[in-house]
């Protein structure tokens, strides 16, 4: 794919992935998303990540042969919602309109049966993110370690204990991430997707325990490989949705795309900082 892309059409940058260790064949990886306290003999993490680069990321925008969900896991589609940016911040209004208005595209674009909206994150970098200010961030930062967000069999138990949705009583299900700026065209902190057929899913992909005070869910942590081609979509808008597979029981062997915010050293001078919506859902057939 590279020879249909111009210098003009990459970006270079870092993503951050798990650091390759022989203990994960013993010790499963994971981060307490709490403080367990000075007196505690349990460490909020035993994941060492490590920065990779540069990575060269493609436009998928401007693709002689265009990315496709089906085949390479992400794609785009159009919405015009009823909500402003400052919307997004109200979660009231964005359960009553803006999941209704994603289940209703899916449900159209999919030929799905079913199409339910687990839950919602609005992220909104600081203006000195990557750079610790030694205080708690306002409002959830990029995300910039190399993950994807469900395991198969986690996927499936927020389905059935969270949406109380069975996924026996349907042919298919599929986990997906749909993801937007709020506002844009955006260059600051674009998202960066591996085409999830580079991607070893016996080799590439761990899985790790993200533990709350209440419960756990179970995630991937990728490790990097040279054989991983990576992409964003530039100058996306407000009205694009990026949507990327998460786990697929029609797929059972693949692993979902690894994706990740990623620091573009060409944005704009003088954009905002990067303020996002993304939607974790399932698609039911």
């Amino acid at each position: 794919m590279a020879e249909a892309i111009t210098q003009a059409q990459i970006l270079e940058s870092y993503i951050v992935f798990l650091q390759r260790d022989a203990k994960h064949k013993l010790e499963k990886p994971y981060k307490l998303q709490y403080d367990p306290g000075s007196n505690s003999d349990i460490p909020r993490t035993n994941v060492v990540s490590k920065h990779y680069g540069p990575i060269m990321l493609h436009d998928f925008r401007v693709l002689k042969k265009p990315m496709t969900f089906e085949k390479n896991g992400f794609g785009v589609l159009d919405i015009e919602t009823k909500l402003s940016p400052e919307d997004f911040y109200d979660e009231e209004k964005v359960r009553r309109i803006y999941y209704p208005e994603l289940r209703a595209l899916v449900l159209e674009k999919f030929k799905a049966t079913r199409v339910e909206v687990l839950e919602h994150l609005i992220r909104r970098r600081h203006a000195q993110f990557p750079i610790s200010t030694g205080e708690d961030y306002d409002h959830l930062q990029p995300t910039s370690i190399a993950h994807v967000d469900f395991t198969l069999n986690s996927a499936l138990e927020s389905s059935k204990d969270i949406l109380k949705v069975d996924h026996e009583a349907y042919k298919r299900v599929q986990c997906v991430n749909i993801w937007k700026p709020l506002r844009g065209p955006i260059s600051d902190w674009p998202l960066g997707l591996c085409d999830e057929t580079t991607a070893d899913p016996d080799e590439d992909y761990i899985a790790s325990d993200v533990v709350s005070r209440t419960g756990f869910t179970e995630n991937y942590l990728i490790y990097h490989n040279p054989k991983q081609a990576w992409y964003f979509l530039s100058n996306q808008k407000p009205s694009e949705l990026i949507i990327f597979r998460q786990a697929d029981t029609k797929y059972p062997e693949l692993k979902g795309v690894p994706h990740t915010g990623f620091q573009n050293f060409q944005s704009i001078a003088g954009e905002a900082p990067r303020e996002s919506v993304e939607a974790r859902a399932f698609i039911y057939y």
